[in-house]
């Protein structure tokens, strides 16, 4: 709800005053069109969102409404996809930023290219609460015509993302459970997990973008410096080519940052899991 209001106030020139934005997400809450995460009901469009706001609004507030109004709807109509766009911006359609949401498809980004990704439900589970196999569906969208070799070769942000998202939801449920049974020490051990996964995905993301974009530049570079072999102009390639060495090295390096992130918490991990074990013998 906070991030809401944010993208409805604040510093951009489409933007409303505060007691207007607050005036505005009074509206919404009043007429029950936001979800408990804050956000504006998938069903919601932009013209129940319009007349809503055009009958409850009044005086000054509708003024000033009136003079930002394209900018305020669409700040709430993006909170139906508020991360998703920080990433994809707009190279997705609104239909195409809904699907996405309404069918929990995880999506990745490399350069112009696109990877989305699904799982299915377990299957062949023998008892509830066991673990069970499950299938991954990927698509990659390339966004060059032809399909050549390579061609959507990502999706690097997403595996770890998604290992860390799953290790987060069940740290979560722990603190949950040891909250309900009254046990603290178990609630303060699952709550110092939750905090280190948190932390390992905010810290991991910045340096997955960059491992992705030194992808995308090493295989761009590749591309120019084959096209100028072909064409015999070899000083050129040259060039290409030490472009390509560069962009290697970025990938190495950041590599090399996200082991270091990795074996970082994971001593952590370790440490707490030690010590909790410790306080049992």
């Amino acid at each position: 709800m906070q991030q809401l209001t944010e993208g409805i106030a604040g510093d951009q020139t489409d933007a409303v005053g505060d007691q207007c934005a607050a005036d505005i997400m009074e509206c919404l809450e009043t007429a029950n069109l936001l979800t408990k995460e804050g956000a504006l009901d998938m069903n919601v469009g932009t013209t129940e969102l319009s007349m809503l706001l055009e009958d409850k609004l009044t005086g000054q507030i509708l003024e000033e409404y009136h003079s930002k109004r394209e900018g305020v709807l669409a700040a709430i109509l993006r909170s139906r996809y508020r991360n998703l766009y920080g990433l994809l911006r707009d190279n997705v359609s609104e239909e195409q930023y809904l699907g996405i949401v309404r069918n929990q498809i995880l999506v990745d980004i490399q350069g112009d290219d696109l990877l989305y990704q699904i799982f299915t439900s377990n299957i062949l589970q023998r008892n509830p609460g066991e673990e069970a196999p499950f299938f991954e569906f990927i698509q990659r969208v390339c966004s060059k015509s032809v399909i050549k070799p390579g061609c959507g070769g990502f999706g690097i942000r997403n595996f770890l993302t998604l290992f860390l998202s799953i290790e987060v939801s069940k740290a979560m449920q722990d603190v949950a459970d040891a909250k309900k049974s009254g046990d603290m020490e178990r609630q303060a051990y699952a709550q110092q997990m939750v905090d280190y996964f948190t932390e390992q995905l905010t810290e991991s993301n910045p340096i997955l973008t960059d491992i992705s974009e030194a992808m995308t530049d090493e295989g761009q570079c590749q591309d120019k410096m084959i096209s100028c072999i072909a064409n015999k102009e070899i000083e050129e390639a040259e060039k290409w080519k030490a472009k390509v060495l560069m962009a290697a090295e970025k990938k190495r390096e950041g590599n090399a940052r996200l082991m270091e992130c990795s074996a970082r918490y994971n001593s952590l991990m370790k440490s707490i899991r030690e010590e909790r074990d410790s306080q049992h013998t």
